[in-house]
């Protein structure tokens, strides 16, 4: 099982997000998951229901 798959189902993730990688930092005993929307997939607000097209990059 890669290291995406493994903390996907740790971390419960579900479409529309993906975990695009995992990094692990021996030297500050730390764990990087990074989450991204999959491609093309479109978001739904949680209150009214509507689809949005994601388009915030923070990080």
């Amino acid at each position: 099982m890669r290291d995406t798959d493994l903390y996907t189902r740790i971390l419960g993730i579900e479409a529309p997000w993906q975990v695009s990688a995992v990094k692990v930092e021996m030297t500050k005993k730390e764990i990087v998951v990074q989450v991204e929307r999959k491609p093309g997939e479109k978001l739904c607000c949680r209150t009214c229901g509507k689809e949005l097209s994601g388009y915030d990059t923070r990080r």
